[in-house]
C-alpha cells in the first residue's frame, strides 16, 4: 500500500529526520499523525520475542494504532552516498577540502574520517544542512512507500 507523502507536514517530516539521524527508528501513526521512537540497535530483528522490554511500552502503543509506518534510519551505504553526493555537488572542485573529504572516505573508517575533515572545514554547516535535506527526501521516500512490518495481522 503507498501513501501520499505530500499529506504530511513540513515539521513532521523534519523532526522524523532528525530521529532517524541519530539512529532511532521512528514509528509514525498515519490517521494521528503522532509519532513514537526506540533506539535502532534496540528494534528486533527476529520476531516480536526479540523486542526490548524495555521500549514495551511503546511497542504495546504501537500495536493499537490501525495504520502505522516505521521508517528506520538510512542503511550505511544510503549515509555513505549522502557523503559521496555532497562532496561531488556542494564542494567546488578547486577547493582542497574536497579532495580531502574524497580522501577521508575512501579509507577505513570513513564516517568517522569525513566527520574530522568536515567538522574544521568552512562547510561544516552546508554540510548539516544537505544532511538534513537528503534525511527529509529519504523519510518522503519511505511514506510514500508505507513499509510497515511486526504485525503479521495488520500486513499491507
Amino acid at each position: 500500500m503507498t501513501h501520499n507523502s505530500s499529506k504530511y507536514p513540513a515539521e513532521l517530516i523534519k523532526n522524523i529526520a532528525e530521529e532517524i539521524d541519530c539512529g532511532f527508528v521512528c514509528f509514525l501513526n498515519t490517521d494521528t499523525l503522532e509519532t513514537e521512537s526506540i533506539p535502532g540497535e534496540s528494534y528486533p530483528s527476529l520476531g516480536e520475542d526479540d523486542r526490548n522490554p524495555v521500549y514495551q511500552e511503546i511497542f504495546d502503543k504501537v500495536d493499537t494504532w490501525e495504520n502505522w509506518i516505521r521508517i528506520n534510519p538510512p542503511e550505511s551505504w544510503e549515509s555513505f552516498r549522502f557523503m559521496e553526493d555532497f562532496i561531488d555537488s556542494c564542494i567546488p572542485d578547486g577547493d582542497t577540502v574536497k579532495s580531502r573529504l574524497s580522501e577521508a572516505i575512501s579509507r577505513r573508517k570513513p564516517f568517522q574520517n569525513f566527520k574530522s575533515v568536515i567538522d574544521s572545514s568552512r562547510h561544516r554547516q552546508l554540510w548539516f544542512d544537505y544532511k538534513q535535506s537528503r534525511l527529509e527526501e529519504f523519510v518522503r521516500e519511505q511514506l510514500h512507500t508505507g513499509y510497515h512490518e511486526f504485525d503479521s495481522d495488520n500486513d499491507e
